[in-house]
């Protein structure tokens, strides 16, 4: 080693010792969310239909979703579409302003 050389080149650094898995969030990693806590990455489709459930085929509110902290609530619809759930939408004009609301089909609501 010669005197002009940098003595930090030859340590490790912190994220050099880190294998790619540790900066991968694993799938069931949990995630903080200010407003509702932790939310599973996984569990965000079933955070969706849990609420759906828990309405017995009443129409839930737009807002109810997104309390839930889910990213991008519509794609979670989707995915449980995808897997076979009916769930309609709804949407009316109320003073100007968009609204919608979700629920399970009453027919999956009564199997369920």
């Amino acid at each position: 080693m010669n005197d002009n050389s940098n003595p930090l080149e030859n340590q490790a650094r912190p994220s050099d010792l880190k294998s790619d898995s540790q900066f991968c969030a694993p799938e069931n990693a949990l995630f903080k969310n200010p407003s509702v806590g932790f939310v599973q990455r996984k569990s965000q489709a079933a955070a969706v239909l849990r609420l759906l459930l828990a309405a017995r085929g009443s129409w839930v509110p737009l807002p109810e979703i997104l309390k839930l902290g889910v990213a991008q609530y519509n794609a979670r619809v989707l995915e449980l579409r995808r897997m076979g759930f009916l769930i309609e939408n709804k949407t009316e004009w109320v003073n100007g302003a968009r609204h919608s609301w979700f629920r399970l089909a009453p027919a999956q609501v009564a199997r369920g």
